[in-house]
């Protein structure tokens, strides 16, 4: 991506994380791996294994021509031809013997893919960190706002009041849901990939299991039961958890970019010089934030259409379907990540107008308290007759544009019921809360491991 662009949709370490010089360092690091796993086995010499480490040791990517490789992958088809061809003539500079050891049994695949996981795993750390960064302040602004009544909405429209505080639990809910999510499967996906030409390592005669085994180990991720060249599984379901990871982010930035309407003006994102303003209208505070998330979660599911059509590969390696996860995972781990990252300064520094919340309440009259009415007849003259009443007298005020109280303290069907006191007391907004502090104490009890 143009570094115009980067700080708006990205995030540094992830982006560093998924660089060209990134990938070629995790693919030295495998075929180190390689070669260490293949000398513990007795497949090849010790000290051709040694040699190769030492060049990767001392010399790293500096034994590559990055400029040459790019050229090279296109004709080549993929990277790793090239990278294989650099690395094993640094390999001859040093020993020529070792050098014949590089990339013994192996086919491109194998290292690319391999790179690929090293990949995913340093970036689901910095992912990881992120939710729990996002976790901790979810949790607080549920603690802090658990009190603050404001307008639920449902269908864009005004319907029943709740929290500012139960909102946050619910992220913070959201969050909670990713980490466990991750958690879960790590081991499913950070699994090794080592098959040769069609999955069989028929190039390392019945030495196979042993080598895939102490590759893995040397790796330090899982081994797989069999070679997963054309089972694009654990790839999707990174990628998936990546999507509802920024799926969520985009729920919330949707939620507060909203709620930053003028006519609401409820909550804002944190100001900052050069933040949020407009090329021609001095006053706009603009949730930018927002927009960056929301771009996001724009584009991540467009990406996860072509990662789920990779899935459909021929045979035993693929033509062209593999390809095309080269570009589409890096770039939605790196969405992902600025998301998380946007999303974070906002919990961080959110500004919460609690004047216009309470504003917000009264700005139908009483009408959205109808339903904590008509469930308090109910009782005495059945939900049905209760719901019409009130239905009626919704009509009336809104007819005469008196508050929903005015009119129904003047119904008899009320007045044999309820005192001006009772009345009172139903159309206090926090009043017909629910079990939203229950929910809310649910949520902060699960994120200290509480059980239910």
């Amino acid at each position: 991506m143009s570094q115009l662009f980067a700080n708006l949709f990205y995030q540094a370490e992830v982006s560093e994380i998924f660089s060209d010089e990134s990938h070629l360092k995790y693919m030295i690091q495998a075929e180190v791996a390689l070669a260490k796993a293949e000398a513990k086995v007795g497949v090849i010499p010790q000290l051709a294994a040694d040699k190769i480490e030492q060049v990767a040791t001392q010399q790293g990517i500096n034994a590559l021509d990055i400029e040459s490789l790019s050229i090279a992958a296109g004709l080549a088809g993929n990277v790793a031809i090239p990278f294989v061809k650099q690395f094993t003539a640094a390999v001859k500079a040093l020993d020529e013997d070792a050098s014949r050891y590089v990339h013994w049994g192996a086919t491109s695949q194998d290292m690319i893919d391999t790179a690929t996981i090293l990949q995913a795993r340093e970036a689901l750390e910095v992912i990881q960190l992120q939710l729990q960064h996002a976790h901790s302040l979810a949790l607080k602004l549920a603690e802090q706002y658990r009190s603050q009544v404001m307008i639920g909405r449902t269908w864009l429209q005004q319907a029943l009041p709740i929290t500012l505080g139960h909102k946050a639990a619910r992220w913070a809910s959201s969050f909670q849901r990713d980490l466990e999510r991750l958690a879960q499967m790590k081991s499913r996906v950070l699994t090794a990939q080592l098959g040769g030409a069609v999955g069989s390592l028929a190039s390392i005669l019945d030495q196979g299991t042993a080598v895939v085994e102490a590759y893995a180990s040397e790796l330090n991720l899982s081994t797989p039961t069999c070679t997963w060249h054309g089972e694009r599984d654990r790839i999707i379901e990174i990628a998936g958890f990546l999507a509802i990871v920024t799926g969520n982010t985009g729920k919330m930035a949707r939620d507060w970019s909203l709620m930053m309407q003028t006519e609401i003006a409820e909550v804002f994102e944190p100001t900052g010089k050069g933040r949020g303003g407009s090329s021609t209208m001095p006053h706009k505070r603009n949730p930018v934030a927002a927009a960056s998330i929301l771009a996001a979660a724009n584009r991540v599911p467009a990406l996860m259409s072509s990662m789920y059509q990779s899935m459909v590969q021929e045979h035993e390696r693929s033509l062209g379907a593999w390809h095309a996860e080269w570009l589409a995972l890096p770039e939605i781990f790196q969405l992902c990540a600025g998301a998380l990252a946007r999303t974070n300064e906002v919990l961080q520094g959110l500004e919460v107008n609690a004047d216009n919340m309470h504003h917000n309440l009264e700005v139908t009259h009483g009408l959205i308290m109808a339903e904590a009415v008509m469930m308090a007849l109910a009782p005495k003259m059945g939900r049905l007759n209760a719901h019409h009443l009130v239905e009626s007298a919704c009509k009336k005020a809104v007819e005469t544009q008196q508050h929903l109280q005015e009119v129904v303290a003047k119904m008899p069907e009320v007045q044999a019921h309820f005192s001006s006191e009772d009345l009172k007391q139903i159309f206090k907004a926090e009043s017909y809360l629910g079990n939203i502090q229950d929910q809310i104490d649910a949520v902060l009890n699960e994120a200290k491991g509480v059980a239910k």
